[in-house]
């Protein structure tokens, strides 16, 4: 790897760690507001933070269902 190469992926590192807390935070409301709501069972039950638990869940891409069009980040994120 080159040096430029190196900073590249150190920069990209240190960009995700500085949003890494907001996304745990947003995480842990939209759970508790689910549980609130009734929905528990801890996030096994849990495919995505946006839509309702889908009935006909089939493996997808990034343990998501496959048949739900929302993006990486409205489902459980860890």
């Amino acid at each position: 790897m080159t040096d430029a190469q190196e900073q590249a992926f150190k920069e990209n590192a240190d960009d995700f760690a500085k949003l890494q807390p907001q996304l745990d935070e947003v995480r842990t409301v939209a759970v508790s507001r689910l549980e609130k709501a009734g929905l528990t069972g801890g996030l096994d039950i849990l495919n995505c933070l946006v839509c309702i638990a889908c009935e006909g869940w089939t493996s997808g891409e990034d343990n998501k269902c496959g048949s739900c069009s929302h993006a990486w980040f409205s489902h459980n994120v860890k």
